[in-house]
């Protein structure tokens, strides 16, 4: 039989006193030099014994590791405290405290011929250290809205001017007709209109013998029977900017939507919109009456910015901007109820003006049961 020899070093006797592998080279090592692959979660593991102690690793390698999720070759890092060094302050450090904010001064509201500027805009530009632009004094709320405290109120918008509509008064209009996209849906519909939103490009198709120019813009509208007399109530849907030509037809990008853009609805340039800028109403004494033709869109009662139709316009001497009452008429009511009496139901503003028509919004409501018929009065006028 070949004889064996067996070998017994002085690991045998430290493994038989207990001691692991880990413990082993904890016993041995102080220090540990990063190879490539290393992490402190095997560091740890291997020198501690359990990987769940890498915090301890990295909290005595903290002028050399600057995030534990880091670690690079070359790096040496220390497996044992320093005697009478800790890994964690005894004490903690006082946060610094921060110096009170000087006290803003109340806002001013400036005179005429004063600048709006803030003073850090009102100086000459210095370069500096180029840290200029990061050192701007502390900006207050009062500051922040002091621009729309600023700015006076303008009774005339583009917004509802454009989106209200009109009554024809049985006038022909250059009405050309909407094509609906120029790219066609990925996925067919069932529908045979298909809606479109903000920034389609579209086709349209001029009124006969006319034309558009790019730049031009144009309005979408619904029209729809209007009163005897009055012709078709003018329903805009939404702006279009021309942006060119294919073919025979015109392609323009939508600006506005203010309701459903589906093909087949009709297309004309848009009125020209003049701002009367920020005026102050002037009261009227005895201001024009009419009557409330029809509502523009189906529905019993009145609310705050709905939009009427009256029976007196540009001709009658009604101007964008005025403003009337609806008024209640006073008399029998019924033969059981008692009589009614002049009183203020709504208040009407002037956004659109015809020949014979006004378009009105309303602007709020004391009785909401407005109906065709009901007497306007104008009680204010812009100056003009």
């Amino acid at each position: 039989m070949p004889r064996m020899t067996i070998s017994r070093s002085s690991s045998f006797f430290l493994l038989t006193l207990g001691l692991s592998a880990p413990a082993l080279a904890q016993a041995k090592a102080t220090a540990h030099t990063v190879q490539k692959g290393d992490t402190l979660w095997d560091i740890a593991r291997t020198y501690l014994g359990d990987p769940f102690l890498w915090p301890q690793i990295y909290r005595l390698n903290t002028a050399v590791v600057q995030d534990p999720h880091w670690i690079y070759p070359g790096e040496v890092l220390k497996l044992e405290a320093v005697p009478g060094q800790t890994a964690v302050p005894t004490t903690d450090t006082p946060a610094p405290v921060p110096a009170p904010a000087p006290a803003e001064p109340p806002p001013v509201r400036p005179s005429p011929g004063i600048s709006m500027l803030p003073p850090s805009t009102q100086q000459s530009t210095q370069v500096g250290d180029g840290m200029d632009l990061f050192r701007r004094k502390k900006v207050s709320a009062q500051n922040a809205f002091k621009t729309y405290r600023e700015v006076r109120f303008h009774p005339l918008r583009a917004g509802e001017f454009f989106s209200s509509g009109f009554l024809t008064e049985g006038d022909s209009l250059p009405w050309g007709t909407m094509l609906g996209p120029v790219t066609p849906e990925q996925i067919e519909s069932g529908r045979a209109r298909t809606a479109v939103q903000n920034f389609t490009s579209v086709g349209m198709r001029p009124f006969p013998g006319a034309s558009y120019s790019v730049g031009d813009t144009l309005v979408v509208v619904d029209r729809r029977e209007g009163p005897i007399g009055y012709g078709e109530i003018v329903v805009p849907t939404g702006l279009i900017r021309v942006t060119g030509q294919n073919g025979d037809q015109t392609i323009g990008d939508v600006i506005a939507v203010y309701g459903p853009i589906r093909n087949g609805q009709s297309v004309m340039p848009a009125e020209k919109f003049s701002d009367p800028g920020a005026k102050e109403y002037a009261s009227v004494a005895d201001g024009l009456e009419g009557r409330v033709l029809v509502s523009r869109d189906a529905r019993e009662l009145r609310h705050p910015q709905e939009v009427l139709f009256i029976d007196i316009g540009r001709t009658a001497g009604v101007s964008p901007g005025d403003l009337f009452h609806a008024r209640r008429t006073a008399g029998p009511q019924d033969k059981t109820e008692a009589n009614a009496v002049d009183e203020v139901m709504a208040v009407l503003q002037v956004i659109n003006v015809r020949g014979r028509t006004a378009t009105v919004k309303v602007l709020n409501v004391v009785s909401p049961d407005i109906k065709p018929g009901t007497r306007v009065k104008q009680i204010a006028k812009l100056p003009s």
